[in-house]
């Protein structure tokens, strides 16, 4: 759905009270797009009022987002009610209330429900409080695509489990490299446009590792603003996730794009990218790097560039885990 077609742009602004309309009739809770008497937009949890005195409010700090429970005058319901104050964001809340409305399908109770809210909201935090106004800038964007290309080449490959793959995709978990399985890790740079003769590395502790093996993957990808040929950064995440197939492992996938920054909003159907090629080297003994033990004490946060002349004799056949260079 894009940002031209959320549902609260249906909904008419009410006179007292909110408007609603329903999110999904199919779903056992009862869902609500809402509109308030200021224009704001809404996701609401209608339940059995009997039951506010055992439901309690927790305060969750989010930006631009207030969480509240009430009762409805003159009924006998309760609800929850999320609600966005500035709708210049309504394209990331949207996003946000289809995840909680698709986490809390399989929820046993109304208090299992809310309870998964919370702890979506608690995952968001991070997210929605970014100074960086929940944009992926365009070399994240990039660097993301080369990461997910190398996963489905993984699970493409079948070397090892879609769930090992997934599991493997470290990245945004913080961990020292972007892939780690067992005691191989893979170290994922992408590349694009015609200065292709070098490969930035950001810190002195990327190509180092206390594990058995690192390899550098190269992705060199073309950029097509206009998306005449290759994928969006949206349509090769939802073909990742057909590709997942399993909900458990979606969800943990969707979780790590979570945590990496990545939420689907239509600012990523553009620019589309097409992989020209790859190309894999085994960093070991020799191949020119900086590593923390051989800078001067006091200097750290160091980047470099390495120029692909000086790292041929490195170059391996692809890497696959479970498989052999």
């Amino acid at each position: 759905m894009t940002i031209d077609h959320l549902p609260w742009w249906e909904i008419q602004m009410p006179a007292s009270e909110i408007n609603r309309l329903r999110v999904d009739r199919s779903h056992p809770y009862d869902f609500f797009w809402g509109k308030d008497v200021s224009g704001h937009c809404l996701l609401l949890l209608r339940f059995d009022a009997a039951l506010l005195d055992d439901i309690k409010i927790r305060k969750i700090i989010l930006t631009g987002i207030t969480t509240d429970i009430r009762a409805v005058p003159d009924a006998a319901d309760g609800v929850f009610l999320i609600t966005l104050q500035n709708t210049e964001n309504a394209d990331i809340f949207f996003t946000l209330c289809e995840a909680l409305v698709k986490k809390t399908r399989d929820a046993s109770n109304v208090h299992a429900a809310i309870a998964v809210i919370y702890s979506q909201l608690e995952r968001w935090r991070t997210l929605l409080s970014s100074a960086r106004h929940n944009r992926l800038s365009a070399q994240e964007v990039q660097g993301l695509f080369g990461e997910l290309q190398f996963l489905e080449e993984c699970i493409d490959g079948q070397h090892v489990s879609i769930q090992a793959a997934i599991e493997g995709w470290q990245g945004p978990k913080g961990a020292p490299h972007d892939f780690i399985f067992g005691q191989s890790a893979v170290e994922i740079k992408s590349i694009s446009g015609s200065y292709t003769d070098s490969v930035k590395i950001s810190t002195e502790s990327q190509l180092t590792t206390h594990l058995e093996t690192l390899h550098l993957r190269i992705v060199f990808l073309a950029v097509d603003t206009d998306c005449k040929t290759g994928l969006s950064l949206n349509d090769f995440i939802i073909r990742l996730k057909g590709k997942i197939a399993d909900s458990d492992l979606v969800s943990t996938f969707e979780e790590k794009l979570v945590e990496v920054g990545y939420i689907d909003i239509p600012e990523y159907d553009f620019p589309c990218f097409s992989v020209v090629r790859t190309r894999t080297y085994e960093v070991g003994d020799g191949f020119p790097r900086i590593t923390p033990e051989s800078l001067a004490r006091g200097i750290s946060d160091v980047s470099y560039c390495i120029a692909f002349s000086s790292i041929s004799e490195y170059i391996c056949d692809s890497f696959i885990p479970g498989s052999q260079k």
